[in-house]
């Protein structure tokens, strides 16, 4: 038997492929503001609101009702259905309880309805009937209620319960499929207590409404909740296979919304980000053939074009934020990426015009990036995947020329170049500026442990050692020669590399924070500065097999990173933002980070493939 403490660090979630989600934890205490059976994006995939927050379940045994359910109230976990779990299982689509009451199992299941925002809650129980308190709330899943989010008022017909707002809108409807009677009530739930969230720092006290209860005439009871339409999936299990696994994982990210398809950057609260998307876009659509939505995704991203600058992030309302200088350059990446795998020289051709644009504003400068000494610099902080803020305060600035970023300003050069010459311009000099970028990048960049993380303005070097140099040596147009790539594989090895992925900062370094808990200015504080982050697991791969040329000391790298791959198998193939730098490396951010996902995925996929 779990304890209720340890049950609402179990979180499980399902993914319904338009931006909406079902999330809790496995004996049902919800333990953060993101945590209810329905979620749903009102501007799909944007703006997602908890509208159903769990039901409140019973087996009713001679007039007795024993509870399924647990809740954490401000001073009280109650009431103590989490006694009676015996068994949880989490599927690919699906998670399931099993309770044993004094003997009478119950089996519980909830499904999530692919491309719809909806669930199926189905129970059965071997005697006596089901009784069910849905509890409703109607506000942003980044909040807690409001008085207006508990305003409802319901209409009934036949087998369908219908609940409204107080302004008239639809929130969400019920479809029973066995016979039950309704019950009335409009009860107010008080004092929910979010444990996850009282430790960041956030909102974590929130009242629940309660409309009705059903009750089953009989052992069985189905309930469909949806939000605005209704179609059932059949349950999915999940492969054993871990390469399968994160394969099929990494497509929880891709959804359908208003605009086409996106990548939703990662669950809980990621919404659409412009770099996240780029550098996940070959393990989460490229690996499995789906060139068409690549395709419609890029695309729809290059229409933001501004003066070179493609955004960062697109907000709820779909307004388009600039912030990230390297975020172009990771799309000029994917897009060759693109091509290496569908050979479509016909959509180059089409989108070639904008990528030009793109690199000759970079060349010229926008007002943000500008060159010197042709090495690419950028103004303001921050603007570079380390972007980490609070209070007005910039953790890690790296205003100036980021070695990633002049690593990514080259590659996109030779790109253009490459396609410059499959499309026969014969008037381009994107190879000859790159050249120039390259002998520019050796003497500003190089030293004898391996590159500088970046220069400020006046050309003064950081000597702190991050990963971001392994890009220089990992994308497909290597800026570095071999000699020298060594020796930042070396360093690599030496102060970053660990099982979970590459820690953001040496230990050695005075400004190491290698735990992410307490408020938000301790984790943004320790956020580049020490935490291990599994997204560079891919370029650190590329980078190694790039030097590696024995192919059994290249597979051994699967057991460097045998922890991680067990994580993975432990939460259905979801791999989180972060962990922290100490054991027992927990894992920190969000639960579910589409980038770690795919380029985990891509890397295991490219060592076992060897």
């Amino acid at each position: 038997m779990h304890t209720p403490e340890e049950c609402e660090r179990k979180e499980w979630l399902l993914t319904f492929g338009t931006g909406g989600y079902s999330s809790s934890t496995i004996c049902g205490i919800n333990s953060r503001t993101y945590h209810g059976y329905l979620v749903v994006p009102l501007n799909p995939p944007h703006k997602r609101y908890l509208i159903l927050s769990k039901f409140e379940d019973f087996l009713v045994l001679n007039k007795e009702d024993f509870p399924l359910s647990t809740n954490h109230y401000s001073n009280a976990y109650y009431p103590d259905g989490y006694k009676y779990l015996k068994h949880f299982h989490w599927g690919r689509n699906y998670v399931k309880w099993i309770y044993d009451v004094n003997g009478i199992i119950v089996e519980k299941l909830l499904i999530a309805n692919q491309g719809t925002n909806g669930v199926t809650i189905k129970y059965k129980a071997t005697e006596g009937s089901i009784k069910v308190y849905p509890l409703m709330t109607f506000r942003s899943h980044h909040l807690v209620s409001q008085p207006d989010n508990l305003i409802f008022t319901q209409k009934v017909k036949d087998n369908l319960v219908s609940l409204y707002r107080y302004d008239g809108s639809l929130a969400l409807n019920f479809v029973v499929e066995n016979k039950f009677k309704l019950t009335n009530t409009g009860y107010s739930y008080y004092d929910f207590f979010y444990v996850i969230d009282y430790e960041l720092g956030n909102n974590s006290k929130e009242n629940l409404y309660n409309p009705f209860f059903l009750t089953s005439e009989k052992n069985e009871l189905t309930i469909h909740a949806y939000h605005n339409s209704f179609d059932k999936s059949e349950i999915k299990e999940t492969p054993s296979d871990i390469i399968k696994l994160l394969g099929e994982s990494s497509l929880n990210f891709l959804v359908k919304g208003h605009q086409g398809y996106s990548i939703v950057a990662g669950y809980h609260w990621f919404d659409e980000w412009g770099r996240d998307t780029f550098i996940s876009l070959e393990g989460i659509l490229l690996l499995q053939g789906l060139y068409d939505q690549a395709k419609e995704i890029i695309n729809r991203y290059l229409q933001y074009n501004n003066r070179g600058l493609l955004p960062n992030h697109i907000t709820p309302s779909g307004e388009p934020i600039y912030l990230g200088v390297d975020v172009s350059l990771w799309a000029i990446n994917s897009i060759y990426k693109l091509y290496t795998y569908s050979r479509d020289t016909q959509f180059i051709g089409k989108i070639y015009p904008i990528l030009q644009d793109i690199v000759e504003s970079y060349m010229k400068g926008n007002g943000i990036v500008y060159t010197m000494g042709e090495i690419l610099f950028h103004r303001g902080a921050p603007r570079t995947w380390m972007d980490a803020s609070y209070n007005g305060r910039i953790v890690t600035p790296r205003e100036g020329a980021a070695v990633e970023v002049n690593a990514l300003w080259y590659n996109a050069l030779m790109i253009l170049d490459y396609f410059s010459k499959i499309l026969g311009d014969s008037s381009s000099l994107y190879r000859e500026v790159a050249e120039k970028v390259k002998r520019s990048f050796m003497e500003r960049f190089v030293t004898n442990w391996g590159l500088y993380d970046y220069l400020t303005p006046s050309f003064t070097p950081d000597n702190t050692i991050r990963p971001n140099q392994i890009f220089a040596i990992s994308l497909p147009f290597n800026i570095l020669p071999v000699e020298k790539g060594k020796s930042v594989i070396l360093t690599i090895e030496k102060e970053l590399l660990r099982s979970y992925g590459l820690s953001t900062l040496s230990s050695k370094d005075p400004k190491y924070k290698p735990v992410y808990r307490g408020e938000r200015a301790k984790r943004d504080e320790a956020y580049h500065n020490g935490l291990v982050w599994p997204w560079l697991i891919g370029a650190y791969v590329d980078a190694k097999l790039r030097y590696e040329t024995d192919i059994v000391r290249s597979k051994l790298l699967l057991d460097t990173f045998k922890p991680l791959l067990e994580y993975a198998k432990l939460h259905n193939g979801f791999i989180p933002e972060l962990f922290e730098d100490v054991p027992p490396y927990s894992n920190g951010g969000a639960i579910a980070q589409a980038w770690s996902v795919a380029e985990v995925y891509r890397a295991m996929n490219k060592l076992i493939s060897l």
